[in-house]
Formats: C-alpha cells, structure tokens, sequence
C-alpha cells in the first residue's frame, strides 16, 4: 500500500512537472511570433530636448527661455530626474514638455547674461546717500 502512493505521488509530480515545462514553451511560442513593436515600452508624451551649452544656464533661465514663465522650472527639475540642477555642465540634456514650449529656437547666451547683472562700479564722482553718519577714525591720526 506504501509503494503504491509513493508511485501515485511521483506520478502526480511528473504530470506536475510536464505541465510547467509545456506552460513555459508555449508562452515562449507566444512571445516569439510578437512584433517588436508590441515589445516595447509605450512612448512617453511628446518632449523637446535642449542641450546645455553655456556655464550659468540654469533651470530657471531655461524654463523662461522656452516655455515664458521663470516658474516652471520646478516641472522641468521633476521631467529631469537624471540632472543635477544645481551643478549643470554642457552636454547634459534638458527634457521640456512640448505642451509648455513657447519657442523651439535655440538659448542664446545673450539672453543667460541678462539673468546675470554685472556689478556696477561705483563712480568717483557719485555722492554718497542724505542720511549717512559721520564716523570718527580710531587709531593714530
């Protein structure tokens, strides 16, 4: 009675066993008569891509450039997960979403310096403020 339930059991986990083994060919089958298009992963929504060119691009001057608003920066930072913002260099791509683009025309380095106001020197001539004190020196006069 012992040996008859262990060949029954054996039997059982070959049928098992033979089973899977023709699940597996057959899904292969499957996978091998697909197009490749079926294969792929879905294209993701419709981006422009601008390469950085220039040092002190950054974020901000992108996002004003292409999309008109200084404030979609932060949707450029999330659209751009591989970037560090903080620490752009030329080469690094930028992803903007098509549905924000203003313009397609290339960044110019024009429009990055007027984000970057020099220091104005201060002019000999130039007098100082109304409402400055007098201070007395301290040390040897």
């Amino acid at each position: 009675m012992k040996k008859g339930i262990i060949v029954m059991i054996r039997k059982a986990g070959l049928a098992v066993l033979a089973l899977g083994v023709l699940v597996v060919i057959i899904s292969g089958c499957n996978m091998i008569g697909m197009k490749k298009k079926e294969r792929e992963p879905a294209p993701q929504k419709m981006q422009f891509v601008h390469t950085v060119k220039y040092p002190g691009e950054t974020l901000s001057i992108i996002s004003k450039w292409y999309t008109g608003d200084v404030n979609n920066w932060r949707i450029l930072e999330n659209n751009n997960p591989h970037i560090a913002y903080n620490k752009m260099v030329a080469g690094d791509r930028i992803f903007i979403p098509e549905n924000l683009l203003k313009t397609r025309e290339p960044l110019t380095k024009g429009f990055i310096d007027s984000f970057y106001k020099e220091k104005r020197p201060v002019s000999k001539t130039e007098t100082p403020p109304e409402n400055h004190e007098e201070f007395d020196l301290i040390g040897p006069k």
